[in-house]
């Protein structure tokens, strides 16, 4: 199994939970995303590594019913989760399909776009650079495409995230960690990535982003997304008892955790 298999994989195991823990934070992180794109009425608009929908809400009402907006996951329970909410707010202009965004044009066959969405997805992949240069080629001249990763943990995370390892240590190893391949962390190898996938006039910004979450919410939200990765190893019979003890670990006050969110955004 490759590295696309496996987070596949985990995310269509999370798809039923995702940002479903009464922890928001994609959601808030997505609409900064489509704002930052800019799509206006009648852009066409793809969503690379779309999850339950987040981006490709806001995007296809950003559209309007002269526009059009294509979501592409490789989890098929994402991608149901992302054709409900597309039911659920009657956007006819909006569809979502089940395959790698790196083949749309295989896909979508003679299809350009003006924006190309890439949310928290390209430090799961292998080769961020060769995803860049296939997103970009998606793009009309002219097109943009939006990228947004998660860069920067607060020291209130941290702490969480150990006393995690501590708690779960017993159970499972690297707790709470989140699989990443590649950090992409400063500015400037985000800029270096766009620039040599063939993109131009880039932009980067940080946005923190305030995150409450109390002691017995922890172990959903841990669930809920990639991080689940490092705890699905905890045999079933002994996830009560693990998740018992993390609790038990954790300070009834909870947290707030500042999460810093780098954008990038090019033009073709």
């Amino acid at each position: 199994m490759n590295a696309k298999e496996y987070m596949s994989g985990v995310f269509d195991r999370a798809s039923g939970t995702y940002e479903r823990v009464g922890v928001p934070f994609f959601g808030p992180v997505a609409a900064e995303l489509v704002r930052r794109a800019a799509p206006g009425p009648g852009d066409h608009v793809l969503d690379a590594g779309c999850g339950t929908g987040a981006s490709l809400v806001p995007a296809a009402q950003a559209v309007g019913p002269t526009g059009r907006v294509v979501g592409l996951d490789l989890a098929p329970g994402m991608v149901a989760a992302a054709a409900a909410e597309i039911d659920r707010h009657g956007l006819s202009q909006a569809t979502v399909l089940l395959g790698d965004a790196e083949q749309a044009e295989e896909l979508l066959p003679g299809e350009r776009f003006d924006i190309v969405l890439a949310g928290m997805m390209l430090y799961f992949l292998p080769d961020p650079l060769a995803a860049v240069r296939s997103l970009a080629g998606l793009l009309k001249p002219g097109g943009r495409l939006a990228a947004s990763l998660l860069v920067r943990s607060s020291p209130a995370e941290a702490e969480l995230l150990g006393l995690v390892e501590q708690a779960l240590r017993p159970y499972t190893s690297g707790a709470g960690s989140a699989p990443f391949q590649h950090t992409l962390g400063g500015p400037e190898e985000m800029t270096r990535l766009f620039e040599e996938g063939g993109l131009s006039g880039i932009a980067c910004a940080d946005v923190t982003f305030d995150v409450a979450i109390g002691a017995e919410q922890v172990w959903d939200w841990l669930w809920s997304a990639a991080r689940r990765a490092s705890l699905e190893s905890i045999p079933e019979s002994l996830r009560a008892e693990a998740r018992e003890a993390l609790e038990a670990s954790l300070p009834r006050d909870g947290f707030v955790l500042e999460r810093t969110v780098r954008y990038a955004t090019g033009q073709l």
